[in-house]
């Protein structure tokens, strides 16, 4: 396994060599903090997109996974579901993601020094290390359901193309709907009590919703103002507040963040993400069962199957699923505006852009890349929004 090991290393040290020496000479430059943050993040979304695709293509390359499950002993040992082994099959999902989260954390802690001193913010390394560990496990859990859904409905129902299809979408739906819950599940949260929770009881009252469950995200060493509304199942729908937002905003405006997050919930938003994601990756599916891909991944090995992949993949998150998230977010923007107030939700904007340092104005590709429109942009749509126009008005706050 000397291969295994020289390719963690490689993946630890050099990710975080080069980003240590380039957070370094962006914190050295005779710019605005903004700018300065926005170069780092700019530099970390390119960083989080190619990193954990180079680490698998190498991974897979030098047939560490087989090698791996065959070290482990796992694949004819314990027991198994639908004719796969459960150990091989948490080794073939662990192995990768494991191999992942590496170059990502060491991406993570090269940047993180200079973020905390250009934001002067108190977390330590370890809460960075627990956050990035916290989404790469919203994604395992997610690709886990896939693949075992795919493997359960095909081992009895057959691979034919429909049934392929329908359990994309049936897998989709599940996994889009389940993704809020699972990103509250992994992050460190405690019940929202006292005069906190009392206020945002009243101003969730005032919009029309009473959530099951209000929730504190820490956020206060991190200086991070942020809010997140798991909403997709009716009746299961929860609340989630960094303290330093509760903190950075008066009732008007958290009333408006709140709003934001409500609309997202009442467009449908994240239901219109997976109807995309079964459009785009059911068209994959028909392609490559139409087409085929064997004589690529015949050449080429398991890079003909990945580069295609990732470049189809690349096109989906960044236009297709950049582009709807953007609509998205100045359609729940309005949402806002009408049910919590023009002014209050350009002050709630403006409070987020200095409480997060988001104030540089970004370019297409990056929103697009993040799935949010640069604030000024945010803030000039919701003065152009007549109050009483839009989609969605207010008797869907209730759906």
């Amino acid at each position: 396994m000397f291969a295994a090991a020289a390719l963690l290393l490689a993946l630890a040290i050099g990710p975080f060599c080069c980003f240590r020496l380039y957070a370094r000479r962006v914190e050295a430059m005779d710019e605005p903090v903004s700018e300065r943050l926005h170069r780092l993040n700019r530099a970390q979304q390119v960083g989080g997109f190619v990193l954990p695709f180079a680490a698998i293509l190498a991974f897979a390359g030098l047939g560490l996974l087989e090698r791996t499950v065959d070290l482990l002993g796992v694949v004819a040992v314990g027991p198994s579901v639908f004719g796969l082994g459960v150990l091989e099959f948490v080794v073939i999902v662990g192995v990768p993601f494991g191999v992942v989260a590496v170059p990502l954390l060491s991406m993570a802690l090269g940047t993180y020094p200079t973020v905390r001193r250009l934001r002067d913010t108190s977390a330590s390394s370890i809460r960075v290390v627990k956050g990035v560990l916290a989404g790469l496990a919203v994604t395992a859990v997610g690709v886990a359901v896939a693949i075992g859904g795919f493997v359960a409905v095909t081992s009895v129902f057959g691979s034919s193309l429909p049934v392929l299809l329908g359990c994309l979408g049936a897998v989709v739906f599940f996994t889009f709907g389940l993704s809020p819950y699972l990103i509250a599940f992994f992050h460190d949260r405690v019940p929202l009590e006292g005069e906190r929770r009392e206020r945002v009881e009243r101003l969730c009252a005032d919009l029309g919703y009473e959530p099951r469950g209000l929730y504190l995200l820490e956020g206060e060493s991190t200086k991070t103002a942020n809010a997140l509304v798991a909403g997709t199942v009716p009746g299961l729908r929860y609340v989630f507040l960094t303290d330093y937002l509760l903190e950075s905003c008066d009732d008007d405006e958290l009333r408006a963040i709140l709003a934001h997050e409500f609309g997202h919930v009442a467009g449908r938003h994240l239901w219109q993400r997976g109807l995309l994601t079964v459009v785009v990756f059911g068209g994959f599916v028909a392609v490559a069962e139409t087409v085929g891909l064997d004589a690529l991944e015949t050449q080429f090995g398991f890079a003909g199957f990945l580069v295609p992949f990732m470049v189809g993949y690349a096109v989906y998150h960044v236009v297709l699923l950049g582009g709807l998230a953007y609509w998205q977010e100045l359609r729940a923007d309005a949402y806002a505006a009408r049910v919590a107030g023009e002014d209050a939700t350009v002050a709630a904007l403006e409070v987020l852009a200095d409480a997060n340092d988001m104030r540089h104005t970004a370019g297409l590709l990056y929103s697009l890349a993040t799935h949010h429109p640069p604030v000024a942009d945010r803030i000039e749509a919701v003065r152009r929004v007549d109050a009483a126009g839009g989609d969605e008005d207010r008797s869907t706050a209730s759906q």
